[in-house]
């Protein structure tokens, strides 16, 4: 660095819900150097959660709500782990109060709320993201990289399947949480899609089932544009599969 100017500390993060997710994170987030990441506070909706959670983490603070966090002057970014219905009011809180943010996905519960969370970030001159791991594989980025240069022609089909056994795990089943199978495991899908075929579809149709609870349990693609169609259902013992091309228009 500069004579008498010193090199910049490591960024700061804050973490917002003590929840299993956020526990991974910060696993991952530790193994960068110390000198360039660091957490240094989290928050949950219950003080001794948040104390139990700093303790196993090394974690200097905890606080008892979000707003603690948000008002935390040595916090630079806040990870957002918390239920997909606090994404956008944590969300909103911690741009508002200038921190950047790292939100799990899905960034919201719909594109109103997406927008909002944008427009809050851009009026605050501050960074956020939606949190796709996916999309720093690399094996992914290679991926597109081979696409833009257009070492693979231009792509005509995408065809991919992503299936886990979820049926007990309450925040994919139930509305109250924001469940069901879009928001949970359709995401992955839908920006590889977006991402690889050039932007989003002209025209999109989907069929599915439901859940008991009324929550979108299983979800078949879209078409129009360069999209085309699929659908499958995987079971213990086999699976079931098949689509057509929707073609261009």
């Amino acid at each position: 660095s500069a004579a008498g100017v010193p090199p910049p500390g490591p960024t700061r993060w804050g973490i917002c819900s003590a929840g299993r997710i956020s526990h991974d994170f910060v696993v991952a987030l530790k193994t960068l150097p110390p000198e360039e990441h660091v957490p240094v506070a989290v928050a949950a909706r219950e003080l001794p959660r948040a104390r139990a959670f700093a303790r196993r983490h090394g974690l200097p603070r905890a606080y008892g709500s979000y707003r603690e966090l948000a008002e935390d002057p040595d916090v630079a970014v806040v990870y957002v782990g918390a239920v997909n219905p606090q994404h956008l009011p944590a969300g909103r809180l911690f741009l508002a109060a200038g921190k950047a943010v790292l939100l799990e996905k899905p960034l919201a519960l719909g594109a109103r709320q997406v927008r909002e969370l944008v427009a809050t970030a851009r009026a605050r001159g501050v960074f956020l993201m939606e949190g796709y791991w996916t999309r720093f594989f690399p094996a992914w980025q290679r991926l597109r990289a081979l696409v833009a240069g257009g070492a693979l022609g231009e792509p005509r089909l995408l065809r991919g399947a992503l299936a886990l056994p979820m049926g007990d795990v309450e925040r994919v089943r139930e509305p109250s949480l924001g469940g069901g199978a879009l928001l949970d495991l359709g995401g992955y899908g839908l920006q590889m899609a977006t991402a690889l075929l050039g932007g989003a579809p002209r025209r999109l149709q989907a069929l599915g089932c439901l859940h008991p609870s009324g929550e979108p349990w299983g979800a078949l693609g879209g078409d129009g544009g360069d999209w085309g169609s699929k659908g499958g259902h995987w079971g213990r013992k086999g699976s079931v599969r098949g689509g057509g091309n929707g073609g261009k228009g």
